[in-house]
């Protein structure tokens, strides 16, 4: 059984008290039953959340409709994503996996496209998505010996055993280096190219790819472009040595940046920024 923390403040807050009852426990459950996945996007029937909830299955629409604006319900596919979910767990870089696996099981690709283009835009939070299709269509792709028996031939076709079905083992084929940097963004591939500027870092790029989802999202507020372009051109006069890890550096060039932004008066801030978004409800 998962654990999850949970909010008191979700009571009082202004959207929860003024939509009904029904639709109060509906939103709470959402968030909490054990069909949610990492991702917040998952299947389930009208008729499983009437028969967990007790909610009368024929008002199930109408509520969706009353949470439309944190809650996105697609009925013809059965598929529920809850728009903040991401937001409100740890967002290391394992969840952030564990969230892109969870999205290889849903087709829609809509509704997938929806939910990474909304964390990366309103929360700068990178999902790995893309690499982990790529990954599987690797292990698709990959030759399979000969009907052979044994565990000598399901060692040679990387397989696991004890599921009632062969189920691949991703960490014995990885895609190549050039296969994972064809599956960033193009954002990501500019801050990725700006370190590979510097002598001596030698990052993977999958560690570095890695390394940028985690920037992302722990320095939101953050330019990480620009200020990988800045540190780069200090490692001109400052080269890196080989004792020294490039990472480390970055997250606190990056840390800096940040703690020198907030020290600038609040009017420089606000117009370098420019007006902040909407901000909807966040539990």
């Amino acid at each position: 059984m998962t654990e999850r923390g949970f909010n008191t403040g979700y009571w009082t807050h202004p959207f929860v008290q003024v939509i009904p009852k029904d639709g109060k426990l509906l939103y709470l459950y959402l968030w909490s039953n054990d069909h949610c996945n990492q991702a917040g996007l998952y299947e389930i029937t009208p008729a499983t959340i009437s028969f967990e909830t007790g909610i009368p299955i024929d008002d199930i629409p109408e509520l969706f409709e009353n949470i439309k604006a944190k809650v996105v319900w697609y009925p013809d596919s059965n598929l529920v994503w809850v728009k903040n979910f991401i937001k409100r767990q740890s967002k290391s870089p394992k969840f952030l996996a564990a969230a892109a696996k969870c999205l290889i099981s849903i087709h829609h690709n809509g509704a997938i496209k929806e939910l990474m283009d909304y964390n990366l835009q309103k929360y700068s939070i990178s999902i790995p998505y893309q690499y982990y299709i790529d990954m599987v269509s690797i292990l698709t792709r990959a030759p399979v010996s000969g009907s052979g028996s044994g565990s000598g031939s399901d060692k040679k076709m990387g397989v696991v055993k004890g599921e009632g079905k062969n189920t691949p083992r991703s960490e014995e084929i990885r895609p190549s280096e050039s296969e994972t940097e064809e599956s960033l963004s193009e954002g990501d591939r500019r801050i990725i190219s700006a370190w590979r500027s510097v002598k001596g870092f030698s990052l993977p790029v999958e560690e570095a790819a890695e390394l940028v989802a985690r920037l992302r999202t722990e320095f939101a507020d953050v330019d990480i472009l620009a200020e990988s372009k800045a540190w780069a051109a200090r490692k001109i006069s400052e080269p890196l040595k080989a004792h020294q890890r490039p990472s480390s550096q970055i997250w606190t060039w990056m840390r800096r940046a940040r703690e020198y932004d907030r020290q600038k008066p609040y009017r420089q801030r606000k117009q370098e920024r420019g007006p902040a978004p909407t901000q909807l409800l966040e539990e």
